[in-house]
């Protein structure tokens, strides 16, 4: 399995990195989201962001070139 990010897609940033996900990024991400953190939470809040990232990343791997979704769109069912 490839390292790189997989053919097609595109990102702002990389899977490779190893930034941590800090208590003021959280606070960030809470304040665009709209939703109200106590300040003790924020760092169980943090890790469990990272702790997504990095299962996202694992899958980012993956070439999914020829692989078609499992629920396509179709126009005709509305």
């Amino acid at each position: 399995m490839s390292t790189e990010n997989a053919p097609g897609r595109s990102y702002i940033r990389s899977a490779e990195t190893d930034e941590a996900i800090t208590p003021e990024i959280t606070r960030l991400v809470t304040k665009l989201a709209g939703l109200t953190v106590p300040d003790e939470d924020i760092a169980l809040l943090a890790a469990a962001l990272g702790s997504q990232l990095a299962s996202i990343a694992t899958l980012d791997k993956l070439d999914l070139t020829d692989i078609n979704p499992a629920v396509e769109f179709d126009a005709s069912w509305s």
